[in-house]
């Protein structure tokens, strides 16, 4: 009796051991993958951080004009797109419109000739 205690002591030590190791294994592997996305992190602050920075140093008075002429582009790129938009729209309702005229004078034409072989 004594010899089956002493052996279910054991297992239960030596299965406590395994689950300790499990866990210290998933543990040591989630903790390198968030150092490796630390990492990760770093390195694209870095690099976003050297994209602000250009080889010329610019004056305040040079910048600002940059971001004006950059805001201007914008704004003329979006005049343009909405005319651009503007026209397509005014094309499609001119061609239903002569689409419209064509099926009526079709109709009246079809109403013309039924009325003749009558």
């Amino acid at each position: 009796m004594v010899y089956i205690g002493i052996f279910i002591i054991l297992a239960l030590i030596v299965i406590y051991l395994i689950i300790r190791e499990i866990r210290i294994m998933r543990t040591t592997n989630r903790s390198i993958e968030l150092e490796l996305e630390r990492d990760k992190l770093k390195l694209l602050q870095q690099h976003e951080a050297a994209k602000f920075l250009p080889f010329t140093r610019f004056s305040p008075e040079q910048t600002a004009e940059i971001r004006q002429v950059e805001d201007e582009n914008t704004a003329i790129g979006t005049d343009n797109y909405a005319k651009e938009n503007l026209l397509d729209k005014r094309l499609s309702r001119l061609e239903s419109i002569v689409k419209s005229k064509k099926l009526d004078t079709m109709l009246h034409n079809v109403g013309e000739q039924e009325k003749k072989v009558k």
